[in-house]
């Protein structure tokens, strides 16, 4: 199974959160799992849609079809998360989706 993994960042006029670290982190995380992390590509496995703000302007280049999570400022799928708990979070998320597909199989 492919575990194609982008990070699509927003154009980052407004961060409120550190979004490079939190990208290097998650990248670190998953590649560590044997993910292969890309960037800024619609066309992957999952897409972590990276936003600095809660403008979300990353999430505007969703499709409803691609499995995804939505990260704006410290809100991750529409739920407060603590800052220093963002990379966690959205590596769980991931690992989540991918553990699901293996237990269909």
């Amino acid at each position: 199974m492919n575990r194609r993994v982008s990070i699509f960042f927003c154009g980052g006029c407004n961060p409120r959160i550190d979004r490079g670290q939190i990208a290097k982190e998650v990248s670190q995380l998953l590649a560590g799992q044997g993910f292969q992390v890309l960037f800024n590509k619609l066309d992957a496995d999952f897409v972590i849609f990276l936003s600095g703000c809660t403008a979300s302007c990353a999430h505007k280049h969703r499709s409803g079809e691609r499995p995804a999570v939505t990260v704006a400022a410290d809100v991750v799928d529409g739920l407060n998360v603590a800052a220093n708990q963002l990379s966690a979070e959205i590596v769980t998320k991931v690992r989540n989706y991918f553990g699901q597909l293996e237990n269909q199989l």
